[in-house]
């Protein structure tokens, strides 16, 4: 090869003229590419083909294209820009020879025609007429293959309508042209230069389009009134439209996003896009920084804002299909409501339909906010079933309901009328009240911190109490609920009252049951109490059943089982300061459940169970046969004598699926195969642990309870194997939808879609042997990265021959090709469309399946229940397990009496052993315990042991105590700690006050009252003077059970005023004899009153300077002595007065008299 320049090869035969050249641009590429021998550049090999044969191949849109051809001038891509657009220039012109040109014609005719006043471009300048002499010498070599072209040779890929640019530098041969066609060309030229603006342009117009194509990411065809390429390039489109200034027009995606964004705008959009899940705009702006993903740059406004004029395209972000579930509880769980939209048609179906160019169809499918999301069956529990928030507070994935009207009074006489509905819709449990509150809204702050709700809805408007009440509780994210709520409001109109009734009858006139049905009666009766609702409350009710429509989620209240009303009195009432001061779900130190009653009387192993277990911790029985009858169940399950019993803990602890949650996805229609196989399988195992019995006596237990329950386990057997023995249970396993069910004829569009898939298939097989027959040996089909019935031909020249040119490559190696016939292309996608019919009808049938299942929801769902009670039982007889914990005795008399009590959750946090103490209250004798003592004397835990154990006797549980008797209470109330409200604009003192009045409202004389350090937020006179009020009205009138803590020594005269009702106590130490308060804590309760409280100890074990305790203690030392010498004088001053208003003649000194009182 050396540095010689091969000249250009002129075939021996040329193709049709330049016309051949010009379709050259759309004609498929040429493979594989043919070798020169003489060193000469490679060129494709084109087989010659005969002017006849040659217009019998045309197609209608080659036709089209000979009639107003789009060809295009020869570029070469370089790597830079400029280098480009200079070669392209230099091929235009070189172009323009050529068509001006006849085949033979000399050099001198061919100038004579550029000479010619034709439509040619600009004028040449001195470098462009050098390189034309370069181009026209006899050496000069033929152009080089482009890269792209390059490219896609060596991948082997058929790239159809690849531009050819070897087609001009095959000589036309000497073949005359006419006239005619001369003039034809020379048209067809004028209107190519004047579409694309200038030679060479078309580079620039295919590096958009591979740009686009690259960036796009959504294989769908563009809107007629989309513009191509070249409109967004040079902007203008069929119609002569430009563009925004700074902009381009929205692709069809976009268009379908922002429609859908405008009709939801508080929704953050998850769109379905290829195998990706997209977020647009502030969308995804917001996904990144929950979901910690890239997002990429663009506009974040789906309104065309001049601010973001400067920008194409959106801002976006992509999560994979399958990690779909895990970013939307990530979302739903920091408080956004997520929807997702899918592509709601199929590509198969798409294509052998009329919107075949059209973009795929989406649509919002699913919505999901916290109280909402039950698609996944562990929900956003995490690890406490009863719901986990991100801060570790318990949520219970209740959505709540609240409105209200004014009830009159102003100021701290406000009153409101308050209406309350709570849904859960992952278990079915609705809880419904109305109720009066005072200006406190003590009533709904006990409520919230009961449901411990995620979601609020708020019909109309609030009282500005009770808005920053929800607010505050909604807002906190450690002091309430360890989370975000979401709130959503809905406007309440004037005629909401009336119309809110009609609704709900509406919403229930089709769930009666016909008069003749076996369960009509009691349908009819429980839908007859949701129909008898309180106005406040139906209005609720009404908003949720159309909040919760455009969810799906609205037949949750068809359940009117599940409707509990709050405000009946069948259990001890504690309210928020109680949950909170008692530490009864969350301690007060993290807020987690670690430390809590709960967490000490947890030893549930379901997740159903646990729930359970919640609920009765919340609410301690008031009816002493229930109770007893709990007690003796827990009884006879820590005696371990019946052999049933292990059986059912072997059951519980191999149940890890959320069976109650799972129930309500198959209520919902929303359970997939895998799941229902599993719920199931549960279910039958649940059933087939016991034997049926005829009557509970029967299932073996003494305890009502454990018979009732036990025997309610069997009942579901029967429809639990009907459902089982309809599916393929390993088909169901891997969520095989198309051989799920047994019975194929059971639904006949199913095996119809099935014969059509065998038929296609059978197909292919016989047209296995036309394919022999054409290649001449024997073929089979094989299947590479996915691609079926590909037919594999090598590579070698012999074979390549065979193949017909309308055979598509689909892949391919160095030795082998891989083609599709075009029967083999027209089979796969009837085979397709059959498979996504079918695939359509298969989920059509299984939703059918679970309609029917869900027919049987109650007793499934009664069931599951009964196993929760038994979980619970069990869980509090490992309780009463442990050492030192007693069965408590109760009594219809007012009391609580403990011998050896200890504090249930620090008993089992310490290392160290809990010192117990002593406990004796009785309403109608000795009903008040003032109690005293040095700072961290253990005061507070001693009155917090006495309530919790009051708590956990009428859960159920054994106590931990030598002995313990309690009194049916009705409610505990606490006033302790010192905080502010800054919300609503409350000091300390007033909080102190308002809770302190709200419990002297709602005691009775079977209440227990722990009241710690009444006073202390104001000055000693004020605080002494209002602890000694309070003390004496629960003493004398509402003669409830009180611990009083104080620091007032004043106050130890109601053990001698009141000796029968009031005793003094105080927490044990020991004095150091050194001459310092240095003490030793005994943390026992003795009688009597401690006289100091000791701070000055506090401080050093704090750490404070000692210079600081040194003059601490001086200032003490002479504060102390000041105040009794102000005493010891008024006392004498009293006593002098007293003697001169007898008549009497002082013959004592006063000096004496002083002395003598002071050594008293």
């Amino acid at each position: 090869m050396g540095n010689s320049k091969t000249p250009r090869k002129t075939p021996n035969k040329a193709p049709q003229g330049k016309q051949r050249m010009i379709s050259s641009f759309f004609a498929p590429k040429q493979s594989p590419v043919k070798t020169s021998t003489d060193n000469s550049p490679a060129t494709p090999t084109i087989k010659e083909t005969k002017p006849d044969e040659e217009k019998e191949n045309k197609t209608a849109d080659q036709e089209e294209n000979e009639r107003e051809p789009n060809s295009l001038p020869q570029t070469r891509r370089r790597v830079t820009q400029k280098r480009v657009l200079e070669d392209a220039e230099d091929e235009a012109t070189d172009d323009d020879d050529d068509y001006y040109s006849k085949p033979g014609t000399t050099g001198a005719a061919k100038k004579k025609l550029r000479r010619s006043p034709e439509p040619v471009a600009n004028p040449k300048s001195e470098r462009e007429k050098s390189e034309e002499t370069r181009r026209k010498a006899p050496n000069f070599p033929a152009p080089a293959m482009t890269l792209r072209a390059k490219k896609a040779a060596d991948s082997g890929k058929t790239l159809k309508y690849l531009y050819n640019p070897f087609a001009d530098a095959m000589d036309m041969g000497d073949e005359p042209v006419d006239p005619a066609t001369k003039k034809r060309k020379e048209k067809l030229h004028e209107k190519f230069v004047q579409k694309l603006g200038r030679p060479g342009s078309i580079l620039d117009v295919r590096e958009v389009e591979v740009e686009e194509q690259a960036t796009e990411q959504d294989a769908e065809e563009p809107d007629d009134d989309e513009p191509g390429p070249i409109a967004k390039k040079f902007g203008g489109g069929a119609k002569g439209k430009t563009l925004p200034k700074g902009g381009k027009k929205l692709t069809p995606l976009e268009r379908q996003v922002v429609e859908i964004k405008r009709k939801n705008p508080d929704t953050l959009l998850v769109v379905e896009v290829g195998y990706k899940f997209r977020f647009f705009g502030e969308d995804a702006k917001i996904a990144s920084q929950v979901l910690s993903i890239m997002c990429i740059p663009g506009k974040m406004r789906f309104d065309e804002h001049s601010s973001e004029a400067h920008l194409d395209k959106f801002a976006s972000a992509s999560i994979p299909t399958h990690r779909l579930h895990v970013h939307v509880k990530r979302l739903v769980t920091a408080g956004h409501k997520v929807g997702v939209v899918r592509q709601v048609e199929t590509a198969a179906l798409k294509a052998a339909g009329d919107n075949r160019n059209a973009p795929f169809e989406r649509k919002l499918t699913n919505l999901y906010t916290k109280g909402t999301y039950i698609d996944d069956v562990d929900g956003l529990d995490g690890d406490l079933a009863a719901g986990a928030g991100s801060g570790g507070a318990a949520g219970t994935g209740f959505m709540l309901c609240i409105t209200e009207k004014p009830g009159g009074g102003t100021g701290t006489d406000e009153k409101a009328h308050v209406g309350i509905v709570a849904v859960q819709p992952a278990t079915g449990d609705v809880i419904y009240d109305e109720f009066d509150d005072g200006f406190m809204r003590s009533e709904i702050e006990t409520r919230l911190l009961h449901i411990a709700p995620c979601e609020f809805l708020i019909v109309g408007e609030l009282t500005k109490a009770t808005e920053k009440l929800v607010s505050h509780l909604a807002g906190s994210t450690t002091t309430v609920f360890g989370d975000q709520i979401r709130i959503e409001r809905v406007e309440s109109k004037k005629d909401t009252k009336t119309l809110a009734p009609t609704h709900v009858s509406k919403f229930y006139a089709d769930k009666l049951k016909p008069a003749d049905s076996p369960e009509a009666a009691e349908s009819n009766r429980l839908l007859e109490i949701v129909m008898n609702l309180p106005d406040l409350v139906t209005i609720c009710l009404s908003a949720l059943i159309t909040h919760l429509s455009s969810y799906g989620l609205e037949h949750i209240f068809d359940l009117t089982k599940y409707f509990k009303s709050f405000s009946a009195r069948s259990h001890m009432l504690l309210n928020g300061n109680t949950l909170s001061s008692l530490e009864i779900y969350r301690n007060q130190t993290d807020f987690s459940t670690k430390g809590s009653l709960f967490w000490t009387l947890d030893r549930t192993k379901t997740k159903f169970g646990k729930r359970q277990l919640r609920k009765w911790v919340g609410r301690p029985l008031l009816d002493k046969e229930r109770l007893e009858e709990r007690i003796e169940a827990v009884e006879e399950i820590k005696s371990g004598k019946n052999p049933k019993l292990e059986r059912l803990k072997e059951l519980l602890s191999k149940i890890s699926y959320d069976l109650e949650k799972g129930l309500v996805r198959i209520y919902y229609g929303k359970c997939s195969r895998p799941e229902l196989l599993s719920i199931l399988q549960t279910l039958n195992r649940i059933a087939n642990t016991f034997p049926p019995v005829d009557r509970p006596e029967d299932a073996g237990f003494n305890s009502k309870i454990l018979n009732e329950a036990l025997a309610n386990l069997p009942r579901i057997k029967e429809d639990v194997e009907a459902y089982l023995d309809v599916f393929n249970h390993s088909q169901a396993a891997k969520d095989e939808k198309y051989d799920f069910f047994k019975d194929g004829e059971k639904y006949e569009s199913i095996s119809e879609h099935k014969m059509g898939i065998a038929g296609v298939e059978g197909d292919l097989q016989e047209h296995l042997k036309e394919i022999a027959a054409i290649l001449k040996r024997k073929v089979a089909y094989v299947s590479v990265s996915g691609i079926e019935y590909l037919v594999e031909v090598s590579n070698e020249k012999y074979a390549l021959k065979s193949v017909p040119a309308t055979w598509v490559k689909m892949n391919g190696t160095r030795k082998v090709s891989r083609f599709h016939t075009p029967e083999v292309i027209k089979l796969l996608r009837e085979r397709d469309q059959h498979k996504e019919s079918l695939a359509a009808e298969c989920n059509r049938a299984f939703t059918k399946f679970l309609a029917e299942i869900s027919t049987k929801y109650q007793e499934f769902r009664d069931c599951v229940q009964s196993l929760a009670t038994l979980d619970c039982l069990i869980s509090l007889a490992a309780v009463a397990n442990q050492p030192g914990y007693v069965k408590p005795e109760f009594t219809e008399e007012p009391c609580i009496e403990v011998r050896e009590g200890r504090h249930p959750m620090v008993e089992q946090l310490l290392l160290d052993a809990y010192v117990p103490n002593d406990i004796h209250l009785f309403s109608d004798k000795q009903r008040a315990m003032i109690i005293t003592g040095p700072n961290m004397g253990g005061k507070s835990s001693f009155v917090r042991q006495v309530a919790l154990i009051a708590i956990m006797a009428q859960v159920g549980s054994y106590v931990p105590a030598s002995a313990a008797r309690v009194g049916m209470l009705d409610a505990v109330f606490t006033r302790m700690g010192a905080f502010d409200n800054m919300m609503a604009g409350e000091s300390t003192f007033m909080v102190e006050l308002n809770e302190t009045s709200d419990i002297l409202k709602q005691a009775t004389n079977r209440s227990l009252v722990i009241l710690d350090e009444l006073g202390r937020g104001t000055s000693t006179h004020d605080g002494v003077a209002i602890a000694n009020a309070v003390l004496d009205y629960v003493i004398t009138q509402l003669k409830s059970m009180c611990l009083f803590v104080t620091h007032y020594p004043l106050l130890a005269q109601f053990g001698e005023r009141y000796p029968e009702n009031a005793m003094n106590a105080h927490m044990k130490f020991e004095e150091a004899n050194d001459g310092t308060e240095n003490i030793t804590f005994l943390y026992q309760i003795g009688e009597g009153i401690a006289h100091r409280s000791y701070g000055l100890n506090v401080a050093r074990l704090a750490g404070l300077p000692q210079r600081c305790i040194e003059v601490a203690a001086i200032k003490s030392s002479q504060l102390e002595k000041e105040l009794k010498e102000r005493q010891t004088t008024k006392w004498a001053k009293t006593i002098l007065s007293a003697a001169k208003e007898e008549g009497e003649e002082a013959d004592f000194d006063p000096l004496q008299l002083l002395a003598g009182i002071e050594n008293l």
